[in-house]
């Protein structure tokens, strides 16, 4: 009888064993099998020049601590780029892997039909995908298989943080792996405090002001003059908003459990700041970002790689390779996800640029090719009595600059070439990085700037680009209003 009853409470206390780690094993199941396959967090910014946080080089005390942290936890490239300075064509080349001109993203213009996205890889591979913000600049909407759309939060860290944790607890449910993209609008004009002192540019109160005082540095490409240093005031300001947001949304992924099997992907901006000679163009401060990978157990904490070029181009193939995943067939972009586990790639030592049509269908196409040391530029639109107009001009800089113009005779040559533009520009980024002297006809540059006008002749011709032989007749006019004439009659008015 004592037998029995001995037994009896050994084989309870087994079953109450068994019935205990089942509990676990229902509590943490979930959370097990979404970290079966890496989850990836990308965060970007808009409109963020890509020296414009500490860990970049931004002289403004504690301007960015969440960004420098997750840069000392990871992997920082310092050589990143955006294949084209603009929302809506540099987001969906982020998706697809391909040039503007093979995608159908030449402006603000969706997709083509038999374009594949990184988010239909991850979907059908099982993926639960979010979109915070930039919803309307992914087009057509059904490519894109978001599950968690939000939009009008992207100004605000608070309810970013709230949204966040509400995904990763449905992930963790729903028992499936996540791509959590967050795209934050700051710091994307307007600018806090330009409207006064309770101007928070239609988002939350940010955790620090910078006052103009604060501005030592006026970026290089730009002038000196106090009402840029006060616009800029602002758009540190928004930077820090972004930082903050930045910070909210990783503590939730750590408070989560997710921190240990998330490929963290920061990208800032999308393209460079939204002013003169910065988005919307094709010089260095429009196309260079600042992109800083985590991914723990891979990357080393504060490592820095200048030896690679990568762009936007070649973030769905790096994306679909960290996860494992079959890549998209005949896409231009390239991964480099052995370069973000420490190896070193051949071949990676330039990148190509572009612009085509501003919002509305106004075209004013560029083609850049670029290394570490040396651009060049080809400004098909410019003519002569063109006028470039974009949104980069809007607020106090433009308007300061060509209010000095009319007694400053260096600022004039600079708001003229800026509003006309020449044919072909030639930079050496060894000794002018901000590309304020150029050099195209300077005669000990012809040969290297032969070179690299048919080096980006051939790729241009190698993938198809509509203004390939209207480039490779550069002096004929003509050959250029023809083919200009033929893409607006082409893409009509899809981007108003």
């Amino acid at each position: 009888m004592i037998f029995r009853l001995l037994l009896s409470i050994a084989f309870g206390s087994v079953l109450f064993g068994l019935e205990l780690h089942a509990e676990e094993a229902k509590n943490v199941g979930a959370s097990q099998l979404v970290n079966a396959k890496l989850n990836v967090l990308f965060f970007t910014a808009d409109d963020m020049n890509f020296d414009s946080s500490n860990v970049y080089g931004c002289k403004i005390k504690d301007l960015t601590p969440n960004l420098d942290r997750l840069a000392a936890g990871g992997l920082r490239f310092q050589y990143a780029y955006s294949t084209v300075a603009v929302c809506q064509p540099v987001r969906q080349t982020m998706q697809c892997g391909l040039y503007p001109h093979r995608s159908g993203s030449m402006g603000f213009f969706p997709l083509k039909p038999h374009v594949r996205t990184l988010n239909q890889q991850l979907h059908d591979a099982g993926y639960l995908i979010s979109m915070y913000g930039k919803i309307k600049h992914n087009q057509p909407g059904e490519k894109f298989c978001v599950d968690d759309p939000i939009d009008g939060i992207s100004r605000k860290p608070s309810k970013m943080a709230e949204a966040t944790r509400a995904f990763l607890r449905r992930a963790k449910q729903e028992g499936r792996p996540f791509f959590h993209n967050v795209n934050c609008y700051d710091p994307h004009r307007p600018f806090i405090g330009m409207k006064g002192p309770d101007d928070l540019a239609e988002g939350e109160v940010p955790s620090r002001y910078i006052k103009p005082e604060e501005v030592t540095e006026v970026p290089g490409f730009l002038e000196d003059l106090p009402e840029v240093r006060r616009e800029l005031a602002g758009y540190y300001t928004n930077v820090r908003r972004l930082d903050d947001a930045l910070g909210a949304v990783l503590k939730v992924l750590d408070e989560e459990g997710f921190a240990d099997n998330t490929l963290v992907v920061f990208y800032g901006g999308d393209h460079g700041m939204s002013f003169p000679f910065g988005k919307s163009n094709d010089y260095e401060n429009s196309s260079r970002g600042a992109l800083i990978v985590r991914w723990p157990g891979v990357t080393k904490p504060g490592s820095v790689d200048t030896d690679h070029l990568v762009s936007t181009l070649d973030f769905t193939p790096t994306f679909l390779d960290a996860v494992k995943l079959p890549q998209i067939p005949d896409v231009d972009g390239r991964s480099f996800c052995p370069v973000i586990q420490g190896k070193t790639l051949p071949g990676w030592d330039r990148v190509f640029t572009m612009y085509n049509a501003a919002y509305g269908n106004r075209w004013i196409p560029m083609r850049s090719i670029r290394t570490k040391t040396a651009s060049y530029i080809w400004n098909p639109w410019s003519d002569g009595k063109t006028i470039y107009q974009t949104e980069n001009m809007a607020g106090l800089t433009w308007k300061a600059m060509l209010a000095a113009s009319t007694t400053n005779a260096a600022i004039k040559a600079r708001t003229d070439l800026y509003s006309y533009r020449v044919p072909e520009e030639f930079y050496d980024l060894t000794s002018d990085r901000f590309e304020r002297k150029n050099l195209i006809s300077d005669p000990a540059r012809q040969k290297q700037i032969e070179a690299m006008r048919q080096e980006l002749l051939a790729l241009m011709r190698r993938t198809n680009d509509p203004f390939a032989e209207a480039f490779a007749q550069r002096d004929n006019r003509e050959a250029t209003v023809a083919v200009l004439k033929k893409l607006k009659e082409e893409y009509g008015k899809k981007g108003e």
